[in-house]
């Protein structure tokens, strides 16, 4: 018999690879089906942006997850937060961002975070929703922040060897917070590359969503 069927839209192969990964590793029991659509993430990085054009695009493809199924979904573009709040409204089945889950657990952890991210588009929207999330519930924080943007044309050039080493050396000088999130699916795997620091927890897009898909629909 299969089981809970988890629809898993990506705008680059790269995120969706790593988040079918994590399900593998964390929860081997649901059925993956992963919908990928390129053009989104290569538009917005050729200048366009997010446009009213992107809300309908992804709005049609969180549709398509759920009419192929899905009885949950999550959206793996880190820079396409709001699209998919948007688009997940009129669905009847539980749809994550990419970040909403990491940004709970982070919470749950403490107050004194770091951001660890790849690219500028990613530490921005990932600031924005933490500040969303914290306003909203009343709660306080800080954030110290590092973008290795060095290691992002790297991966994008197929060498992810070196492009997680990259991350790990980064990731070693964040110590003095309560959690260090990842801000993209993409850097998932570089943990194992991590120093094991006590205290300091590290988060993760793909795991906090598998984790957090699971509560909702398993």
């Amino acid at each position: 018999m299969a089981g809970t069927r988890i629809g898993v839209v990506s705008p680059m192969a790269i995120a969706s690879e790593a988040v079918t990964a994590a399900f593998k590793e964390d929860w081997p029991a649901a059925e993956v089906i992963n919908l990928l659509d390129e053009s989104l993430y290569a538009d917005f990085a050729g200048g366009k942006g997010v446009t009213d054009e992107t809300y309908r695009r992804v709005a049609a493809l969180l549709k398509y997850s759920q009419d192929s199924g899905a009885q949950a979904i999550v959206f793996t573009g880190s820079v396409f937060g709001r699209t998919v709040e948007a688009g997940r409204e009129p669905l009847s089945v539980p749809v994550l961002t990419s970040h909403e889950a990491m940004i709970e657990a982070a919470f749950a952890c403490g107050s004194r975070f770091g951001i660890l991210t790849t690219a500028a588009g990613s530490l921005r929207c990932l600031a924005e929703d933490i500040e969303r999330y914290a306003q909203a519930r009343g709660l306080s924080y800080t954030l110290t922040d590092h973008i290795e943007d060095a290691a992002r044309p790297v991966i994008l050039a197929g060498d992810i060897e070196r492009h997680d080493e990259m991350v790990a050396a980064a990731a070693a000088k964040m110590t003095d917070c309560d959690c260090l999130l990842l801000g993209q699916f993409s850097m998932d795997q570089a943990v194992k590359k991590f120093a094991d620091i006590p205290g300091r927890p590290v988060l993760t897009p793909p795991r906090t969503a598998v984790a957090k898909l699971r509560e909702l629909a398993g």
